[in-house]
């Protein structure tokens, strides 16, 4: 019997053994796997490829795309990339069939055009590749990303595309059937060695007996031992042995298992059906990166429509209150009358910059920052305010001026998750945006307004006030009588991480000169004036506007500070006759 179950033991053990350094060595499945995308019957001018290509925890996946020429990769957070999609027709890859190495990919109807999404500002990233690109998927920062691939929006953008990742068909049993079948032939090899120990002769029956008598108390013999060992490694090794039948009742750890698992139910049971949605994690608009790509475009293009006052180059950059006084501006200077040119842009150094955070793609978007040419902090910084109507626009400067003298504004870094976008009618401020606007206006038209407590001191509202102390005794006997309006379109609100908020508003300053009965022509006050007005003098009333964008911060609500201007200017729209009253 010792002989037989030795055999067996080491028949087994070797099997084990070749079996599980099988699955090790010439039996292992390959290390990697490439699942490909199914086919498609139409073209689409757009693929998406969603962050569930990626398992999580593992290697980052290698893309590997196929595309019939030129075409663009470009990375972007999952919720701008659906809205930059919009209502495009698109292939839309959204996983990895891992069992049959499969992509699981799915076609959406929709427009057969769209624009070039490559260098949009929406990107973190644009990758250019002509026929095949190798991706290897990783995410700039937290949160769900997403690539979004295109010819140009009028080709087929590339939908062969595969994937390659770390093949999960591990052998499991692989390292137990090589222990199993090496504790197996020990064993074998064991029982084939060992001889039978034979019990020695007593001096007498009685002894013998007591001896016999001793053994069947204590057990059984080595030999029976060893037997029973090798039944057990057998039964380890996967093979089943007779065994007593089992009691129909209930162990009491089953119970007690049964017991806890009816006190969890019951507790659970206990708990709110429905629990507190969870709010959605929000991120920057932009990245540093996107920030100073965007900020390095804008000097360059308002720079070059700067040089040769092109209105049509503002076009890229530029949008609301900037590009109408910019392109006023423009105007002036291509009819040769002298006057200063337009606020240079120089962004090469961010100071402070005002990023909002979104947990959505939520439109248009707007961002404040400070940026000046150099460290030097002699260097005169200038305020921008940039904005994007939609998810396909880039950012647009609305707001650029130098900022006043002795004006802050507050030191904000790029991710600051604080920051928010606010509306003209946000709560939680010493005054809501919209009637700070309106406060202002009336505070720069009048001197002793009610309102003039609300702000700090300021150079620019000084000027002001000694500007028009100066027109009205200037004016030939004429009363000038000024007003002021708020442009409600213009006003843009971002959050500060004090509580408080910057605001972008626009202000339009009329002032009408209007002549006494009988009072001298009124006279053109300078070259641009005559230029405006088509003469150098006139015989009825005139009426002067301009545009006075302004950028103020307003501290948050139960605080002790007041309003301060940050920055402003005054620019000259129109000059001309009206109507006598």
């Amino acid at each position: 019997m010792r002989k037989v179950i030795s055999v067996i033991a080491i028949l087994l053990g070797a099997i084990a053994l070749v079996v599980g350094i099988g699955q090790k060595t010439f039996w292992a499945p390959p290390e990697t796997v490439t699942a490909s995308m199914p086919e498609f019957k139409e073209e689409s001018p757009l693929t998406v490829i969603q962050p569930s290509v990626q398992n999580p925890g593992s290697e980052p996946v290698e893309l590997v795309i196929t595309g019939k020429g030129e075409f663009t990769a470009s990375l972007a957070r999952s919720y701008d990339v659906e809205a930059w999609v919009g209502d495009a027709a698109h292939v839309e890859l959204t996983g990895v069939d891992r069992e049959n190495h499969q992509l699981i990919a799915e076609r959406i109807d929709g427009e057969k055009k769209t624009p070039n999404p490559a260098g949009d500002d929406l990107f973190f990233d644009s990758q250019k590749a002509d026929g095949t690109m190798t991706y290897r998927w990783t995410a700039p920062d937290d949160g769900d990303w997403s690539l979004l691939l295109a010819a140009d929006g009028t080709k087929a953008a590339p939908s062969e595309i595969s994937v390659t990742y770390a093949n999960d068909d591990a052998m499991p049993w692989a390292l137990p059937l090589i222990i199993i079948g090496a504790l197996l032939l020990v064993l074998g090899v064991a029982l084939l060695v060992m001889r039978v120990i034979k019990p020695t002769k007593s001096a007498t029956s009685g002894r013998r007996a007591e001896s016999a008598v001793a053994n069947t108390k204590n057990g059984p013999t080595k030999q029976n031992s060893l037997a029973v060992a090798a039944v057990l490694a057998l039964a380890v090794s996967g093979i089943s042995v007779p065994m007593a039948p089992s009691s129909d009742k209930p162990s009491e750890s089953a119970k007690a298992s049964e017991s806890a698992k009816a006190s969890e139910s019951a507790s659970d049971s206990a708990k709110p059906s429905q629990s507190a949605p969870e709010e959605k994690p929000s991120y920057p608009v932009l990245t540093e990166e996107q920030l100073q790509r965007v900020l390095g475009d804008v000097e360059k293009q308002i720079g070059k429509a700067d040089e040769k006052n092109t209105k049509k180059d503002l076009d890229s950059r530029a949008s609301g209150a900037f590009k109408d006084l910019r392109t006023k501006r423009y105007d002036i200077l291509n009819d040769k009358i002298k006057i200063a040119k337009p606020l240079a842009l120089k962004t090469s150094v961010i100071r402070s910059a005002a990023v909002p955070n979104s947990a959505e793609a939520k439109f248009p978007r707007v961002i404040t920052v400070v940026t000046a040419k150099d460290s030097d902090p002699a260097t005169l910084p200038i305020a921008l305010t940039l904005q994007q109507n939609s998810a396909r626009d880039n950012y647009k400067v609305t707001f650029a001026a130098q900022m006043l003298p002795n004006s802050t504004f507050p030191g904000i870094a790029v991710g600051d998750p604080s920051v928010t976008q606010l509306d003209a009618n946000a709560d939680g401020l010493k005054v809501k945006p919209k009637d700070a606007l309106t406060q202002l206006a009336d505070v720069l038209t009048n001197e002793k307004s009610k309102h003039k407590d609300n702000f700090a001191e300021s150079e620019f509202i000084k000027a002001i006030h000694s500007g028009q102390k100066a027109e009205q005794k200037d004016a030939n006997e004429a009363k000038v009588k000024y007003s002021r309006t708020v442009t409600d379109k213009d006003t843009a609100v971002v959050s500060t991480p004090d509580g408080g908020a910057i605001v972008t508003g626009r202000l339009n300053q009329k002032a009408v000169f209007e002549r006494t009965k009988d009072a001298d022509p009124l006279e053109s006050a300078d070259e641009l004036t005559k230029k405006l007005l088509g003469s150098s003098t006139s015989n009825g009333n005139v009426e002067i506007t301009y545009a006075e964008p302004v950028m103020m911060y307003i501290p948050a609500s139960g605080n002790d500070d007041k309003i301060q201007l940050v920055a402003s200017e005054v620019s000259l729209l129109s000059v001309k006759q009206v109507e006598e009253n």
